[in-house]
């Protein structure tokens, strides 16, 4: 390349390798509309304040070491949002092809499904696995409690048992 198209290309390369960053994350303040992360930049840069978008309906808090894909609109340094958490220490390694599972920092990522202390698996067996200490669910005024230590719990003005 010359130099004349070098100073054309280079500040337009840079601006492109400015678009997106890996970082990883080191405070997490989740109290706002937005959660808003500290994070240091493989470059070793820490930028604070960035907003964590996440998907409609769904919403994480991660953790300090977690990695974070980050987004700088028009390559500007100081105009970015982190799209993506991922903690890859954490992430369940048992899945089959196909299954999905939300998951804690609390499960094993070894576990299989069935052994899993804290998660929730859909197989693509059309099974549901839910794994934990206590289950509550509540609908209007009715409540129903499972718990590993207390047991079963019901909370009904009305129990009716109807044969399917």
């Amino acid at each position: 390349m010359n130099d004349c198209q070098s100073r054309f290309i280079g500040p337009l390369l840079r601006a492109l390798d400015n678009l997106v960053s890996r970082a990883v994350i080191r405070l997490v303040s989740a109290a706002g509309p937005t959660q808003q992360l500290q994070a240091e930049l493989s470059a070793g840069e820490v930028k604070n304040d960035f907003d964590l978008l996440e998907g409609y309906g769904l919403t994480a808090h991660p953790l300090p070491g977690a990695i974070a894909v980050c987004l700088f609109v028009g390559g500007e340094r100081e105009n970015g949002a982190a799209i993506l958490a991922h903690d890859q220490a954490k992430r369940p390694r048992t899945l089959a092809p196909g299954d999905v599972a939300l998951y804690t920092d609390q499960d094993n990522p070894a576990a299989a499904a069935v052994n899993a202390q804290h998660r929730l698996h859909f197989g693509r067996d059309r099974s549901v696995i839910l794994r934990a200490k206590r289950l509550d669910i509540q609908c209007g005024s009715q409540r129903f409690i499972l718990d590993e230590t207390d047991g079963l719990l019901v909370q009904a003005s009305q129990i009716r048992f109807e044969e399917l």
